[in-house]
C-alpha cells in the first residue's frame, strides 16, 4: 500500500502513448497532423493514400523542403520541431504545426516509417520505428521531400483500436478533414486514395473559389457570393450561399484563421446573426470563410487538437463578419430562382422534337408504383426488400388511360370520384381518409362520429368544440403526424409508391456523399428513390416518392444527404429510417399559413383518432392543446 502512494517518473513509451491519446484520437487525426506538417514544408503536391479505413495504412507524402538525416532523427523525438525556438515565437504563431508532438505520438501507437530527403542533400535518410522502439535508420534514395507511412495505428493500444467506427465512417472522417486543408491552401496539388483507388485529384488553382468548385462541384460554386474585405486589421475572404440554399446540417460552414481550420462560437454566432430573418431557424447557412489576422492576435494553443482560438478582440472579429456578410446580402438580390425540371438546353429548332418526346413520355411513363404485399420484415427495420417490378404487374385497374386529363387526375389525385385536395397525394389513400392499414386503428368515439365543429385561425391553429371543451390544434404537427404513421406503415408493409420523373433530375454529389448513397441505396429503394450514376460527380434521381410530388427534388435530396451523413456516425438504422420519415413527413404536411377548406379541416381532425401518439409530432412537440369547460368556467367566474 506504501509502495503505491509513492510518486514515480512514468516510462517514455507510457507518457508517449498518454500524449497521443489527446493528439490521435482516430486515424483522422493521424491524417491532419501530417498534413498540416506536409504544407509547413512548402510542397506544390501532397498525397494522401489510406487502407481500411487508415487502420492498416496512411502514408503522406510531399515535395518540400525535407529534413536531413540529423533532422529525421529529432523530429520523433517529443517536443522538437523547427516552428518555433524562443518563448515570444508561441505568442506570434504562423505555421499549422508547432508543438514538436505529432510524430512523437503517432510513433508511440503505430510501426512508423519515414523517408526524407533536403532539397539540399544528394542522398536521403531512412527511419522505421515500432511503439518507442528505432527498427533501423538508413540512407535510402528518394526525391526530395518527405513520406511518412503509419501501418497498424493503435497495435499496441486495444482498447483504442477496439472503439474505432466502421471503414466508412472513420473514410468520412479523414475526408472531412482532406476538405478542410484542401480547401485553406488552393495553390497546393492534392490527391487523396482510398484502397488504391483514386478518390480526389485536386490540381494547383489560383483562387479559393476554383477549389471549391473542383471540390464540391459548379453548381455550389455558382451559388457563392464573393466577399472580399480587409479593415481593421482583419482581412476576410468569403463565399457564402444564398438563402435558398441552405442546408440541414451546420457541416457546411468551414471557418478558416490564418490558414487553420477552426470552430469558434463568435464566429459562428455572427453567421448566424447575419442570416437571421433570411433562413428558417432550423436550417444553416452554406459559407466558406478565410480570416487574416496578425498571429499576435489570436492563441492557437487552446486545446491539443488546435481548432479552438482565443481572441485578443473577440467583439471587433465578431462585429467585422457580422458586417461583412450584411453589407454582402443588402447589395445582392436574395430572391431565389425559378427551378424548372430541365435538361441542357436544346436549340429552337428541336423545340417541335422535344414536345414529341414529352407527349410520348406522358402517354408510356409509368405514374405509380402498386405497394407490395405485405410480408415479413427482413433485413430492414421497417421495409423489406424491395420487390422487382414490370409494367405488366400492375392491375388492369392502374391501366394508363388515353384521355390526358384522366392521366393527370390519376397523376396527383386518388381518384376521380374523391376530393382534390393537396393534403390528400395519390396513389396513397387520402391523407384525412379513414384507414384499415393504419396502427393500432381504433373505433371512433361519440365525439369523432360527428362532424367536429373546428375553425381556422390565422392559418395555423384549429380550434375544435369536444364533449368535454375545446381543443387547439397546430395544423402542422398534427399532419405531420398522421404523416409519418401513414409513412412507417406503408414501409412495413415494402416500398412506398414512387413516380418515375418525366425528366431525370441531376444532382451534383462529392465522392463522401456518392458513397452515402451506394450504402444506403436499399434504403432510398424502400422509400420510392431511384438514383443512377450520371458523370463523374453527379446522379441522376429517376423516380421520386408520390407523397413529395410538390417538392423541389434537388433540395430535397441534399437534405436526405445531410441527414445520411450526420447518422452515418454509429446511428442505427432504425435512427436513420426515423430522421428520413420525420423529414419526409414535414416536407409532406400543411404548412403553417396554408389555408384549408371546412373538408380539409374536417379531414385532419378526425385523423387524430386514428394514429397513435397524436399528441406529439415526430419531432415532439405537442400537436394540441386542451381546455376543459372546467377550465373555461373557472376564467369566466362561472364556477
Amino acid at each position: 500500500m506504501a509502495d503505491a502512494c509513492r510518486i514515480k517518473v512514468l516510462p517514455e513509451l507510457l507518457v508517449r502513448k498518454i500524449a497521443a491519446g489527446e493528439v490521435v484520437e482516430r486515424p483522422a487525426s493521424v491524417v491532419k497532423e501530417l498534413v498540416e506538417n506536409a504544407i509547413d514544408a512548402g510542397p506544390t503536391r501532397i498525397a494522401i493514400a489510406i487502407e481500411d479505413g487508415g487502420r492498416q495504412l496512411i502514408r503522406v507524402t510531399d515535395d518540400g523542403c525535407g529534413m536531413t538525416a540529423e533532422e529525421l532523427r529529432l523530429s520523433v523525438a517529443p517536443h522538437a520541431t523547427s516552428k518555433i525556438t524562443t518563448e515570444d515565437d508561441l505568442s506570434t504563431v504562423s505555421t499549422l504545426g508547432f508543438r514538436g508532438e505529432a510524430l512523437a505520438s503517432i510513433s508511440a501507437v503505430s510501426r512508423l516509417r519515414i523517408v526524407s530527403r533536403s532539397v539540399e542533400s544528394n542522398d536521403g535518410f531512412e527511419l522505421q520505428l515500432t511503439g518507442d522502439e528505432l527498427q533501423s535508420a538508413q540512407f535510402a534514395g528518394t526525391t526530395p521531400g518527405t513520406t511518412v507511412e503509419v501501418r497498424d495505428l493503435f497495435f499496441n493500444v486495444p482498447a483504442r483500436r477496439k472503439f474505432l467506427k466502421t471503414v466508412s465512417t472513420e473514410v468520412g472522417h479523414i475526408q472531412e478533414q482532406f476538405a478542410r486543408l484542401t480547401l485553406a491552401y488552393p495553390r497546393i496539388a492534392f490527391e487523396l486514395s482510398n484502397n488504391n483507388r483514386t478518390v480526389h485529384n485536386l490540381q494547383s488553382c489560383a483562387h479559393r473559389l476554383e477549389r471549391i468548385s473542383r471540390f464540391y462541384g459548379h453548381e455550389l460554386a455558382n451559388a457563392l457570393l464573393s466577399i472580399h474585405r480587409d479593415e481593421r486589421g482583419v482581412g476576410i475572404e468569403a463565399y457564402t450561399a444564398l438563402p435558398a440554399h441552405s442546408r440541414a446540417t451546420a457541416n457546411w460552414q468551414y471557418t478558416f484563421v490564418n490558414g487553420r481550420y477552426i470552430r469558434d462560437r463568435f464566429v459562428q454566432h455572427a453567421i448566424k446573426e447575419a442570416y437571421r430573418g433570411l433562413i428558417e431557424p432550423n436550417r444553416h447557412a452554406v459559407i466558406f470563410l478565410f480570416l487574416t489576422v496578425d498571429p499576435a492576435t489570436v492563441d492557437v494553443n487552446v486545446h491539443p487538437t488546435k481548432m479552438e482560438v482565443r481572441w485578443a478582440d473577440s467583439n471587433s472579429i465578431h462585429s467585422q463578419v457580422l458586417s461583412a456578410l450584411r453589407e454582402t446580402f443588402q447589395r445582392a438580390n436574395l430572391s431565389p430562382k425559378l427551378r424548372f425540371h430541365s435538361t441542357p438546353l436544346e436549340t429552337a429548332g428541336d423545340e417541335h422534337s422535344r414536345m414529341e418526346q414529352f407527349a410520348a413520355s406522358v402517354k408510356t411513363a409509368i405514374p405509380v408504383q402498386p405497394v407490395s404485399p405485405v410480408r415479413a420484415n427482413e433485413g430492414h427495420p421497417f421495409a423489406s426488400e424491395p420487390t422487382s417490378r414490370t409494367r405488366n404487374d400492375f392491375p388492369a385497374s392502374s391501366r394508363i388511360p388515353t384521355d390526358a386529363l384522366d392521366i393527370w387526375r390519376q397523376l396527383y389525385y386518388p381518384s376521380t370520384d374523391s376530393k382534390s385536395s393537396p393534403l390528400s397525394p395519390a396513389p396513397m389513400e387520402s391523407s384525412f381518409e379513414p384507414s384499415p392499414e393504419l396502427p393500432s386503428t381504433r373505433r371512433l368515439d361519440s365525439e369523432s362520429q360527428q362532424r367536429p365543429r373546428a375553425i381556422q385561425m390565422h392559418n395555423l391553429y384549429l380550434v375544435v368544440e369536444s364533449d368535454d371543451g375545446i381543443l387547439i390544434v397546430d395544423q402542422h404537427a398534427l399532419h405531420e403526424r398522421v404523416m409519418y404513421e401513414q409513412l412507417r406503415s406503408r414501409l412495413l408493409q415494402g416500398t412506398l409508391e414512387s413516380q418515375q420523373l418525366l425528366l431525370p433530375e441531376s444532382l451534383s454529389v462529392t465522392p463522401k456523399q456518392a458513397d452515402l448513397l451506394e450504402r444506403h441505396s436499399q434504403l432510398l429503394r424502400s422509400l420510392g428513390i431511384e438514383i443512377t450514376p450520371f458523370g463523374a460527380d453527379s446522379v441522376a434521381i429517376h423516380a421520386f416518392p408520390v407523397l413529395l410530388k410538390d417538392a423541389d427534388v434537388v433540395a430535397f435530396m441534399r437534405d436526405l444527404l445531410d441527414h445520411l451523413e450526420r447518422s452515418s456516425a454509429g446511428a442505427q438504422a432504425e435512427e436513420v429510417v426515423h430522421e428520413i420519415l420525420d423529414m419526409m413527413s414535414c416536407k409532406a404536411a400543411v404548412k403553417a399559413g396554408d389555408a384549408l377548406t371546412a373538408e380539409e379541416i374536417d379531414a385532419l381532425v378526425q385523423k387524430r383518432h386514428l394514429i397513435d401518439r397524436a399528441t406529439s409530432c415526430p419531432h415532439g412537440r405537442p400537436t394540441m392543446l386542451r381546455l376543459t369547460k372546467s377550465d373555461l368556467n373557472r376564467q369566466f367566474k362561472r364556477t
